[in-house]
Formats: structure tokens, C-alpha cells, sequence
């Protein structure tokens, strides 16, 4: 028989260094709820700390339509409002830096356990544990097709190698909320296996993707660009130069001024929803950011707006790699603010200085000079919504006669039948849209075209 001898120092190695783990972890809970006041606050109290959290919410916005997704005067979201400002008074919100210092506390407790044998040994029969289920399947009874299926929830973003074929096909897939996805072997019959690669990150809220093969790069704009009541802010614009293994950070810094003077990330709690590198230059980047919200509650929607300041929304462009971003919108420039965001940017495929945007509730724009000039090339069809929430969808490509064809899908809320618009001429003039809309593609996305 074996006899297991007890080493007391390794035991009093592992209790210490278990108890300050446990110590960083409780630190770490205790961020988020700092600046929660004590819990025997009166009901005259709740009403006024609700009042005034609505009353800057509403200042925040401007007005009720600023806000993503529909907002009523009394629904699901009061209990909601009423917790999140009780919780952050006396301040007006809770500030995200808190959750930020919660990740690096859990960081450095990963770290410190890694760095110690013997206390990961004994932290093991401590930690959690996935039990089930790692995949969403649902049953046919609860389907429209009537079919079992597994969901993933909204996919926001996907990217494909330009190399991709037979012998390999490298893509990447990103979720509203689950992160950045990567499979080698796309075009497999069966058995297509997918990595999770974006572990480092400091959200799961992945609003779009771009892979650009001349600096071998890939981009991930974070935050889900949809303007609805649940698409989650995003932390920043990031970049990988080997597939996903790592990422970097990109500062993108920037000086602009919509709910203030702001100077920071110019997509710090933002969406990012498009990322477009100039073909020529790769240190040239397009990106384009849209409205999103901070912490969503558990019955439905948006509890609250990301804190003051906020960057402005609209289209950036970057010189230097995105180290630096400008704004192009502006009252000189023909590209408009814009209430809720940017819905697309595309470059031309002949022509790296000519750039298409879209923007909520404003139509379609073209820069003829790189960003700098934009004119009106597509009129909302709706531009008396008052929530200024037309989506106008695009896409260009290269025709054989050399002239650039446009593909349009424009829709709201459902006052109007989505509909369906084509270009062949779209890269100068005043190019001209056949309405393409048909009894089967018509209304497309019925009432969500301004979401999804």
C-alpha cells in the first residue's frame, strides 16, 4: 500500500494563495454593486431616484426616438430602470470602468493560480463547472419548420479567406453575443468544427468582421449595430494578424463633440458595423458606427444608454492604421449627423476613392474625393418616421463594362412594404434605382428591417 506524505508548508502554500484568490474574486463581485445604496430605501425615495434616472436617460437622448428599439412611458422596463437607479445613485449611471476592473481582477486570479501548482490543485474541486447543455438544441414541437435545429442566435458578422478551397477554407463567424467564431474546413461535407478565438476580448458583442488579405489582417468591430432595445454596446475596434490567435487593440483615437466634448475610442460603447480597408493603402480604414445600449435587462430591452460622454456616430476614417479616427460627417462635408447611426460603407470596387454610407433614416451617400465631399445618391423613402429608423441595406460590385452596380433592400418599422432597388450606373451622376420589388420580395423582413 502506498502511503501519501503531507508536506504542511505546500499546504499552507495552497490555503494562502486560495485565500487571495478567493479575496481578488469577492473584490471583483464587489465592483458592480459599489455604489449600490442601503437596501432600506424608502418607497418616496425609489420614486425620486427613478424620476430623476428617467429624467437624464431622456436628457441623454434628446428624445424618446434616440433610444434603440421601441420605448412606451410604462412597460417590462420600469422594474428594470427602477433597480439600475438605485443601484448607481447618487451618480447618473453606473460606470462601465467598474465591470472593466471586475475582468482584470478575474485576470489576475486566473494568473496567480496559474502560477502556483498546488494551489490550482486545490482551487480545482472549488471552481465551476459546465454540466449542460454547451448547444442550444431546440425540439421540433417548439419550431416553425417543425424540424429539430440548433440555434446560435443572431450572426452579425462572417468572413472568408480570399484563398479558400478545396484543400482548405479558413472562416470566421461572430455573434450578436457569443463572440467571434473560426473553422479551417468551411467547405467540408459534414463535421465542419469551429474555434472560439476571441477568448481575450472584453465583450462577446461582435457587430461586424473584415479580412484584408493584402496586410493579412483581420478586424472585429465589437457592439451589435442593429439599433434595437438589446443590441449590446461594444468596447473598441480590434485586429489579428494570425487568424485569431491574438488580437490588438486598436486606440482609435479621436476628438468630437455630440452629448459633449469627448476625446477617447471613437467607438467606445458604440456598434461597429462596418470595417472597409482602402485596397492601396492598408493603413487607410472606413469604419462605421451606430447606436447601441449598456446592460439589458432580463424581461426585454434596454435598461440604459451607455454613460456621458459618448463619441458621435457616423463615418470615421483612419490614416495611420487606426491609431487615429476623424469624423466625416459634419455640416460642411454633405454627410449629415445621424440620429441612431451608420447602416453601411462599401468602397467601389474601381475606384479606392469613391465610398458609399448609408445612414438610418437618411438614405444612401456617395464620396467621390475619399470622404471628404458626399452627396445624396438615395432618398428614404420614409423620411417623416418620426423614429427615423429606415434601414437602407447595401451592396456594390464590379460589373464586365467596368461601371459599379448597386444592390439596395430598404425597410422600417412596417409603415411601408420593404422593397428591393438595383443600380448599374451607381459611381457618378445622379444614378438612377429600378425598383426590383416583387410579390415574392416584397416586404422581405416585414416590420424588422430596421433590426435585422
Amino acid at each position: 500500500m502506498k502511503m501519501i506524505r503531507i508536506d504542511r508548508n505546500q499546504v499552507r502554500s495552497g490555503l494562502r494563495t486560495f485565500i487571495t484568490v478567493s479575496l481578488i474574486s469577492a473584490a471583483a463581485a464587489m465592483t458592480f454593486v459599489a455604489l449600490k445604496p442601503e437596501k432600506n430605501t424608502g418607497s418616496s425615495e425609489r420614486s425620486r431616484l427613478l424620476a430623476k434616472f428617467r429624467g437624464d436617460r431622456d436628457e441623454t437622448g434628446s428624445n424618446k426616438f434616440a433610444l434603440p428599439g421601441p420605448q412606451r412611458e410604462r412597460d417590462p422596463l420600469s422594474a428594470a430602470d427602477e433597480a439600475y437607479a438605485i443601484r448607481a445613485y447618487p451618480a447618473k449611471s453606473i460606470p462601465f470602468h467598474l465591470t472593466l476592473n471586475a475582468q482584470a481582477a478575474f485576470r489576475n486570479a486566473e494568473a496567480r493560480t496559474a502560477t502556483d501548482a498546488t494551489a490550482a490543485a486545490a482551487i480545482v474541486s472549488n471552481a465551476w463547472k459546465l454540466i449542460g447543455p454547451s448547444e442550444a438544441k431546440f425540439p421540433a414541437i417548439l419550431t416553425f419548420s417543425g424540424v429539430d435545429y440548433t440555434t446560435s442566435g443572431r450572426i452579425t458578422a462572417l468572413a472568408i479567406a480570399p484563398d479558400c478551397g478545396t484543400s482548405g477554407c479558413r472562416a470566421w463567424a461572430a455573434a450578436a453575443g457569443g463572440g467571434i467564431w473560426r473553422t479551417d474546413n468551411a467547405l467540408a461535407d459534414s463535421s465542419v468544427r469551429w474555434t472560439f478565438v476571441s477568448g481575450s476580448f472584453p465583450t462577446n458583442a461582435i457587430g461586424t468582421l473584415t479580412y484584408d488579405a493584402a496586410s493579412h489582417t483581420l478586424y472585429a468591430g465589437t457592439g451589435e449595430p442593429n439599433a434595437s432595445g438589446d443590441s449590446e454596446a461594444g468596447l473598441g475596434l480590434f485586429k489579428s494578424t494570425d487568424g485569431g490567435n491574438s488580437w490588438t487593440h486598436l486606440p482609435a483615437i479621436t476628438s468630437t463633440t455630440i452629448s459633449g466634448p469627448y476625446t477617447g475610442d471613437a467607438f467606445l460603447n458604440r456598434a461597429i458595423n462596418s470595417v472597409v480597408v482602402d485596397p492601396q493603402n492598408s493603413n487607410i480604414l472606413y469604419v462605421g458606427s451606430a447606436s447601441a445600449v449598456r446592460g439589458v435587462a432580463s424581461v426585454t430591452g434596454a435598461v440604459t444608454f451607455p454613460p456621458l460622454p459618448l463619441p458621435a456616430r457616423g463615418v470615421y476614417k483612419s490614416t495611420d492604421g487606426g491609431a487615429t479616427f476623424t469624423l466625416l460627417n459634419s455640416d460642411t462635408s454633405g454627410l449629415p449627423f445621424v440620429l441612431r447611426g451608420v447602416t453601411d460603407v462599401k468602397i467601389d470596387p474601381s475606384d479606392r476613392k469613391t465610398l458609399y454610407a448609408g445612414q438610418f433614416g437618411q438614405g444612401v451617400y456617395r464620396s467621390k474625393d475619399a470622404g471628404a465631399s458626399w452627396t445624396q445618391i438615395f432618398a428614404p423613402i420614409n423620411p417623416t418616421n418620426p423614429a427615423v429608423i429606415e434601414r437602407d441595406s447595401i451592396e456594390v460590385v464590379k460589373l464586365g463594362n467596368g461601371h459599379t452596380r448597386m444592390y439596395l433592400g430598404a425597410g422600417d418599422n412596417g409603415t411601408f412594404t420593404a422593397r428591393f432597388f438595383r443600380s448599374n450606373l451607381v459611381e457618378s451622376g445622379k444614378p438612377s434605382f429600378n425598383d426590383l420589388t416583387t410579390l415574392e420580395n416584397a416586404g422581405y423582413c416585414r416590420g424588422q428591417c430596421w433590426y435585422d
